[in-house]
């Protein structure tokens, strides 16, 4: 399967196109915020860990998907801790005193939010749908790379709720063990982990063809599959309902929102090139973390801010900027990896 530019451009643009019928309904008040908080809990709970469970069972067993897996799992932590870093470092505010200033408290809600946007991309909501439509035409490398994204949540989840909470309340305490242990996509990840490494085939081939068992795995598995399928456009709804609540004028006048966009998708996408681009791993790996790196800011951005009782307003407009954006940076930095990495599938 041949990866290049228009393909990639025309993959996000579709994807664009699935945010317009949510943020319209908003937008004419035909449907409420409230159902961006429904639709947004169907992805989170329901459709995302059925995906994971179902992207385990299209990828096919071999000991090297495992130690790819354990590839993705230790690179996807590499980058997302040297963001962490580059993010620590572009984000720092001096005091002038012990006690804050009203400036002061607004200027370091606001660069909480930057942090946290610079850091942590859109991998579940944009990320999974996006690999899933671009390899559609190819059902095994799908099945893998979706594994290996899964993965890549994994590893987002497990940050997003410890260092992403501090970086909002500056707490220990807020911190959340068990929510990271019961993180419907973690489990997700895990059963489906296990279930592809116990039987190494697809569930539905355990049971003799032509049987009713064999039918009725069939089916089971066929309305799992349609459950996980519908991350794509219940995701997309959710971006499209929450960016209908942002003042567009707004966006033309957030510097800093410009500055988190900046590092986001550029300076991402570039450290994650170099990370991943001289090793001598699979070009399906490397798709798997380029993309899902690649991403706009989370849009748990806007949800912690709200949470932590940080700028919100601040936040929307990062996400929401971001992911305008990232319908040009997404391909144009894959032109870049490509060619210079000369990467072929």
């Amino acid at each position: 399967m041949q990866i290049d530019f228009l393909m990639v451009l025309i993959t996000v643009l579709s994807l664009v196109l699935l945010i317009i019928p949510g943020f319209l309904l908003a937008k004419t008040k035909l449907i409420t915020q409230q159902a961006g908080s429904f639709f947004s809990a169907m992805v989170l709970y329901g459709c995302q860990p059925l995906l994971m469970i179902m992207s385990f069972q299209k990828a096919t067993f071999s000991t090297q998907v495992l130690i790819n897996m354990a590839i993705v799992f230790a690179l996807a932590l590499l980058v997302h801790f040297i963001m962490i870093g580059t993010a620590v470092l572009v984000c720092r505010q001096k005091y002038k005193g012990t006690k804050l200033t009203k400036e002061e408290i607004d200027k370091k809600a606001k660069l909480n939010c930057a942090r946290f946007a610079i850091v942590f991309g859109n991998c579940g909501y944009m990320g999974l749908p996006f690999l899933q439509t671009l390899f559609s035409n190819d059902p095994l490398v799908q099945g893998e790379i979706m594994a290996y994204c899964g993965i890549v949540l994994a590893v987002f989840n497990i940050l997003n709720w410890t260092v992403g909470v501090y970086m909002f309340s500056n707490n220990k305490k807020d911190i959340s063990i068990k929510k990271i242990i019961f993180n419907p996509t973690i489990i997700g990840v895990v059963l489906g982990f296990l279930l592809f490494v116990i039987f190494k085939k697809p569930i539905v081939d355990l049971a003799p063809a032509n049987t009713t068992l064999a039918l009725l795995l069939e089916k089971l598995m066929s309305s799992v599959n349609f459950l996980g399928n519908m991350v794509t456009p219940l995701s997309m709804t959710v971006i499209g309902i929450k960016l209908a609540n942002i003042k567009f004028s707004s966006l033309f006048t957030n510097k800093l929102a410009y500055s988190v966009s900046f590092f986001k998708l550029i300076v991402a996408s570039v450290i994650t090139m170099l990370v991943v681009g001289f090793l001598p791993i699979d070009n399906v790996v490397k798709y798997a973390l380029f993309f899902t790196l690649s991403m706009p800011s989370a849009t748990s951005t806007t949800l912690f801010a709200i949470q932590f009782k940080g700028d919100g307003e601040t936040a929307s407009i990062m996400v929401l900027l971001s992911t305008i954006l990232s319908i040009i940076t997404i391909p144009l930095m894959f032109l870049v990896f490509a060619n210079l990495f000369g990467l072929v599938m």
